[in-house]
């Protein structure tokens, strides 16, 4: 619905409030929740959730609060009104389906008083997604994991950033593998090419997923990760022994995530009699029969009678589908890049070696 007059309005009054830098959408004494009319009674209004900058699913529910001389309040998104006649102050939630999904949004709630009259205002940034075709949330640190392959945003699983890699004669963006610039303790270590190859693109989302319990956190970017006194140093990262351990070569002789994370104390290998306790978000490199390997992050077991016979997984591929489940109606397939890929054991209708499936899984950052 294209904006009201009384939006118009509205953004004429309130051009200092919208220049506040980026809402907490969720503390009514902020000096962001101003009374741009000068009444000196306190109206406020305040976005409770979602807060800044997150994801969310869609329908988006928003709670809010109002006080003062607020009387009623109207929420728009980039210029455009979401609901059609103002909303009681004390309504408290709001309920909106946005028809685009996936990419971000500036939601702004205005309250207006009794002669409708715009007195205070609060914003938030946040994406809405579809649910569907998304990995469930989990604990530790596999939520922030999950987190970053479901991000469509920057990770978007449709070809956009496509499988790489120069041994096959490929001309790629960059050599890292990485489709955006992978950071480690405030600084560029791997520049992003706009492609990806499998270890690269794992460690991306290891990066990426770190930096976003960094950013909840309220914490700086050149803090490094830490864990009951281990800590992971930049210098290890950026081509030293951890990263030695993710790619296999130096002081590794063969690829795998869970070893770097074990040597460096922030992380530990889940063994087979452990399997039975993996979850969406653990890191993976497996070899195949064919002599060839791969680097993923663990989506679901496939299994058969009860027996494990193969694993669903996420990572950069040469040919893969959109969704996690392949039975979303939602799903896409023979998608180049970020996508989801089911492999079968060797004796299961596949080529995985079950004794060389290394998995690995992140502790919870945590200072000593």
């Amino acid at each position: 619905m294209p904006r009201s007059p009384a939006i118009v309005l509205v953004l004429g009054l309130l051009g200092v409030a919208c220049e506040r830098g980026g809402g907490t959408g969720g503390d009514a004494d902020s000096d962001a929740l101003i009374d741009p009319a000068g009444e000196p009674d306190g109206a406020y209004v305040a976005i409770l959730s979602p807060t800044d900058g997150s994801t969310v699913p869609n329908p988006v529910t928003f709670t809010f609060d109002a006080g003062g001389s607020v009387m009623t309040v109207i929420f728009e998104a980039d210029g455009w009104a979401l609901n059609d006649e103002p909303l009681d102050a004390d309504l408290g939630t709001f309920v909106y389906d946005f028809s685009l999904t996936g990419v971000e949004r500036t939601v702004l709630l205005t309250g207006f008083d009794a002669a409708g009259e715009a007195v205070a205002v609060d914003e938030v940034r946040l994406t809405p997604y579809e649910e569907h075709c998304r990995i469930p949330d989990q604990i530790g640190f596999n939520r922030y994991t999950v987190r970053a392959i479901n991000d469509w945003v920057l990770f978007p699983k449709d070809g956009t950033h496509p499988y790489c890699w120069e041994y096959y004669g490929d001309v790629c963006g960059e050599m890292w593998g990485q489709i955006h610039d992978g950071l480690y303790g405030g600084e560029v270590l791997f520049p992003g090419g706009g492609d990806c190859f499998c270890s690269g693109h794992t460690l991306e989302i290891f990066l990426r997923a770190y930096r976003m319990y960094l950013e909840e956190g309220g914490l700086p970017e050149t803090t490094r990760f830490e864990h009951m006194g281990s800590v992971l140093p930049v210098d290890s990262v950026d081509v030293g022994e951890f990263y030695q351990y993710w790619q296999g070569f130096g002081v590794a002789t063969y690829a795998s995530s869970a070893d770097a994370f074990e040597t460096e104390g922030i992380g530990t290998n889940l063994y087979e009699e452990d399997w039975d306790e993996v979850m969406a978000g653990d890191y993976v490199n497996l070899s195949r029969s064919t002599g060839s390997g791969h680097a993923v992050i663990f989506v679901d077991w496939v299994e058969e009678g009860g027996e494990k016979v193969g694993l669903r997984y996420y990572g950069c591929n040469g040919s893969g589908q959109s969704c996690p489940d392949s039975g979303d109606p939602e799903n896409t397939w023979d998608n180049s890049g970020p996508s989801f890929v089911t492999e079968y054991f060797d004796g299961h209708g596949g080529s995985v070696i079950p004794r060389y499936l290394f998995i690995g899984r992140v502790f919870m950052p945590v200072s000593s």
